[in-house]
């Protein structure tokens, strides 16, 4: 091995420095400076990137993590063009556009249903409705009226998030929740009668500031709700009776939206503390039902300022997460792919906006211009279809949705 610039004998970073970086007791800002190839970069001070010096001073993997490490020094942003990984292949498809039903033009918010095959949506309509809707064959039933009560007015300084209607639906379709992210209320209803079962209610204080937390999983053959009751507490319900099963507090947290995996094992929550930094957070929902390893469980990413964000996971171990970067300041397109078990990074790349999807196999990405696709062993674009932004996932029916106008618009996967 050889000297390297900072006077060490040790295995070389990939990271170059330039030299207000060199050494132990730096405190400068810096840049990550990218190479153009995915998302290699070099680490520059601000002065040296106005001067137009480059970081090129070669140093050990040791004194290289000390200035990346959020601690000697601050990452204030990223120069350069990141490198996307482009492997063009066939596009899925075909896009079916099928009109919507006058009472559903202009919903609020729609949600599959699992209902085998078919593409069956739950609908929340303009005007305060509950409605099942096939979009195979236009057939609709009204389930139930808007459950929710009107919402407080917010106290004076909080944030000016809107606030939001958002379906929930559980896993076998029994039983569906209407929440206001960025509100205080929400209910859970039996989707055969109609019948509240639960109401919600997050709290008041800061309920702004997050998405409601409440998501739907399977446990000992019944279906549960995990809801946030205070800003800083989450409890686990029957679903279908409304009867408590366990409540934890944390104390720091505020909890924001709730993804449960595939297979109902664990959960990820989108969180925010006061100061505000944002971060999320695994772990496992069945351990934490018999009375261990209970929320918040393990960091999988930390970053000031965004809390408030798409996330999916990917099968029923990986959990990926939007931007590369520790801060909103200096957040890049990209995706970041966890074990949610261990919280290891398991792939970066970048690229990726806009709502995320998966199937297990590919993330989908809605972003502003059109939907892209990307393969998540390689992180490579493999296909686009412009012009298509999906709102949500049908993996029962294996398409993904969103609204045109008036129509309702399919691509199948």
């Amino acid at each position: 091995m050889d000297v390297h610039a900072c006077g060490h004998i040790a295995e070389a970073a990939d990271a170059r420095l330039c030299r207000h970086l060199l050494g132990e007791d730096h405190d400068h800002d810096f840049v990550r400076v990218l190479r153009g190839r995915r998302v290699e970069y070099d680490l520059s001070c601000t002065a040296c990137l106005d001067a137009g010096d480059p970081p090129d001073l070669v140093v050990c993997v040791g004194c290289a993590g000390r200035v990346d490490d959020g601690v000697n020094g601050f990452h204030v942003g990223w120069h350069g063009t990141p490198g996307v990984a482009e492997r063009p292949g066939p596009a899925p498809g075909p896009l079916v556009r099928t009109p919507l039903p006058e009472a559903l033009r202009g919903a609020l918010d729609l949600a599959p249903l699992p209902a085998g095959d078919a593409s069956a949506w739950l609908v929340l309509t303009r005007d305060g409705a509950l409605v099942r809707w096939d979009a195979g064959t236009g057939a609709t039933a009204r389930i139930a009226a808007d459950p929710l009560p009107p919402e407080p007015c917010v106290e004076p300084g909080a944030s000016a998030r809107p606030v939001v209607p958002r379906l929930h639906v559980a896993p076998r379709g029994d039983v569906a929740a209407v929440a206001r992210d960025h509100g205080r209320y929400g209910a859970v209803l039996d989707l055969a009668t109609g019948a509240v079962t639960l109401r919600l209610d997050g709290g008041a204080y800061r309920e702004d500031t997050v998405p409601f937390a409440v998501a739907f999983a399977e446990h000992e053959g019944r279906t549960v709700v995990v809801h946030r009751t205070l800003w800083d507490a989450l409890t686990v319900s029957d679903a279908h009776t409304g009867a408590e099963i366990r409540t934890d507090e944390d104390g720091l947290l505020f909890y924001g939206a709730l993804h449960v995996s595939p297979d109902g094992r664990r959960v990820a929550a989108l969180t925010r503390r006061h100061e505000p930094i944002g971060a999320v957070f695994s772990w496992n929902l069945r351990r934490w039902l018999t009375g261990s390893d209970g929320p918040p469980g393990d960091a999988l990413c930390v970053r000031s300022g965004v809390w408030d964000h798409t996330l999916c996971w990917v099968g029923d171990g990986l959990v990926a997460v939007p931007g590369i970067g520790e801060s909103a300041a200096s957040l890049m397109d990209g995706a970041r792919v966890f074990e949610a078990a261990t919280g290891a990074e398991v792939l970066t790349f970048a690229g990726p906006r806009g709502a995320f999807f998966s199937d297990g196999r590919r993330l989908y990405a809605a972003a502003p211009g059109g939907l892209e696709i990307w393969d998540l062993s390689t992180g490579e674009r493999t296909a686009t279809v412009p012009g298509f932004v999906p709102e949500r996932l049908h993996a029962a029916a294996g398409e993904l949705a969103g609204r045109d106008g008036d129509d309702l618009v399919r691509l199948y996967l």
